[in-house]
């Protein structure tokens, strides 16, 4: 059937852990914003179980919680790079590319570009500063940039639905 899940979970200072329902369930249900206690209540398990689970994810790297700032109240703007290099040395591109002011992640894509680039600036000159160093580095080919105008926020329930895939497997 699924693949075998250990049923018990470690303790705090174990570094491995096999991830089962139980785990599954309390990431769908961080993942809609859920506090501890009412995932607790949810679950119908002790609050100190979900506390210990949600600190094991959290430790691990399995969730993590990102706070962001509001751009447009600090006065900055945001948006990507797209980079199209000459040669197949994406990664040594992107941790290049993190190198520039302004530059908050470098990710290597497949598809249409070859990195993306997620940028915040002040001002358009920062902005033809930073298109403009990108330009010159080495094995870049081409960049093609846009500006975040307004994010709207995702379906949380879109993620939930894949962690309930797996869950139904377990």
């Amino acid at each position: 059937m699924g693949r075998q899940l250990r049923p018990s979970l470690p303790s705090d200072s174990s570094d491995s852990h096999t991830l089962d329902k139980l785990d599954y369930q309390v990431i769908s249900l961080m993942t809609l914003g859920l506090d501890n206690k009412t995932i607790s209540k949810d679950l119908k398990t002790p609050l100190s179980t979900i506390q210990r689970r949600t600190r094991i994810l959290l430790r691990l790297g399995y969730v993590s919680q990102v706070f962001q700032p509001n751009y447009k109240k600090l006065g900055l703007k945001k948006g990507l790079l797209h980079v199209y290099i000459r040669n197949g040395e994406m990664k040594k591109v992107a941790q290049d590319l993190l190198s520039n002011d302004g530059i908050m992640s470098a990710g290597v894509h497949v598809g249409n570009s070859d990195i993306v680039g997620e940028f915040v600036y002040e001002d358009s000159e920062q902005l033809v500063d930073l298109i403009s160093q990108v330009k010159e580095m080495e094995r870049v080919d081409r960049v093609v940039w846009s500006e975040e105008v307004f994010l709207l926020p995702g379906k949380k329930q879109s993620m939930v639905s894949v962690l309930n895939r797996i869950i139904d497997r377990t």
